[in-house]
């Protein structure tokens, strides 16, 4: 199974969709996506606007079903039933700045909302969460982005691309973002968190390239393989 999330900057769809189709994801997180023309149990869309809104697809033999949303939740986390080959529920997440909760401080009153969904099977955390621990003072200390990974690690869970590569939060030498779209200016606020079980399957965890990615958007797509099976 792969997983793709990508913040694509706008644009249109079909154009959008298309290029993260060319990594071949099982299913797709698409942050700043435009709403599709059908939305079916394999195309599912969030938003307020009709141009920027958060995609989520399926391929193959999954498939997709929306979860109820909480109502003090932030609106852009959003818990969605994938069943397939693998089972789970993915947390499909744009964190904003906007909702009542600044970026990662809303995360983490989502994770305490949907506290139950987590403790019941596996569940994924895949998307533009707009968090690093290098920002951490900037939020309260149980409320940043160290405070969420600790949270997501006692639930069971671990960030795909730092267990795979074996390097710290903060300290990531690939990047996902690049400020105003400049090459040297480049961050790591783009994340798949699974969980531990699926660890000894996991395949491989990749970024796109600025050269590849830096055309279509400011951020490049986090790609996370697993087997089928644990």
């Amino acid at each position: 199974m792969r997983i793709a999330t990508w913040n694509c900057c706008r644009g249109p769809v079909d154009q959008k969709t298309a290029a993260l189709e060319g990594v071949v994801p099982d299913i797709a997180i698409i942050q700043e996506c435009p709403e599709p023309k059908t939305r079916n149990h394999q195309c599912l869309w969030f938003g307020d606007n009709p141009r920027q809104g958060i995609l989520i697809k399926a391929y193959g033999e999954y498939q997709l079903e929306a979860l109820p949303q909480e109502p003090d939740a932030p609106k852009f986390v959003i818990p969605v039933k994938v069943t397939g080959p693998r089972d789970f529920v993915l947390f499909a997440v744009w964190a904003k700045n906007n909702q009542g909760f600044k970026y990662v401080q809303g995360i983490m009153r989502c994770v305490q909302l949907y506290e139950g969904l987590f403790q019941a099977g596996p569940c994924v955390v895949a998307g533009d969460l707009n968090s690093n621990s290098i920002w951490d003072k900037e939020h309260p200390a149980t409320l940043n982005h160290s405070a969420l990974v600790n949270r997501l690690r006692g639930l069971g869970m671990v960030s795909a691309y730092h267990h795979f590569h074996s390097e710290e939060h903060g300290a990531e030498s690939d990047h996902t973002y690049h400020y105003y779209w400049k090459e040297d200016k480049p961050f790591h606020i783009d994340y798949c968190f699974i969980p531990e079980a699926w660890l000894p399957s996991l395949g491989g965890v990749t970024i796109g390239t600025f050269l590849d990615w830096g055309s279509l958007s400011d951020h490049r797509p986090l790609v996370v393989e697993v087997g089928h099976s644990a």
